[in-house]
């Protein structure tokens, strides 16, 4: 049995300010910061093997805080990244026509095809471990639904998480 614990990272200034945070590296604010020491205080980091997480700054940041100087086997990946906004990061997500989005932004389809990878990738390089995996809200959204067996018409079923939140998944 392999068992995961995934996590969205904490709380950005670029959550506060409402904009399409995709590939940029992200800065947490204080609040992202306390909610990754909270989330540290109830885990045990004694259960994991290893963790996977994307490799932008404010997963990585997240990690740090999460860890706390201990150490773990630690794989970060551009795959387990956010969805690539292209051109639209950084735009205000009020000022975006989700109907009209830009042609080099990674479609719903291209994110949950790269979480199916991702979930492969994990099955096959973490069989039988516990891991901790550590990205983002639409990124790990896909990511559930490809472990859980949720078809990508099907997402919207899978709850928002929350930053700093952890979900268990076994499989």
């Amino acid at each position: 049995m392999m068992r995961i614990c995934i996590v969205r990272h904490g709380e950005t200034e670029e959550n506060l300010a409402q904009i399409l945070q995709g590939h940029l590296p992200g800065t947490l604010t204080e609040k992202g910061k306390q909610q990754a020491i909270a989330l540290r205080d109830v885990l045990d980091l004694s259960v994991f093997d290893a963790i996977v997480s994307s490799d932008l700054k404010r997963v990585v940041d997240t990690v740090e805080l999460i860890l706390n100087g201990k150490s773990l086997p630690w794989e970060k990946s551009q795959l387990f990244r956010e969805i690539d906004w292209g051109s639209m990061t950084g735009v205000k997500i009020a000022d975006v026509d989700k109907n009209k989005l830009a042609s080099d932004v990674e479609t719903r389809e291209m994110l949950y095809e790269r979480a199916t990878r991702a979930a492969e990738y994990l099955k096959t390089n973490y069989a039988g471990k516990t891991i901790l995996v550590v990205s983002h809200g639409l990124f790990i959204r896909s990511l559930i639904a490809n472990l859980t067996g949720v078809a990508i018409n099907e997402l919207h079923t899978i709850e928002r998480m929350k930053n700093c939140e952890a979900r268990w998944v076994e499989l």
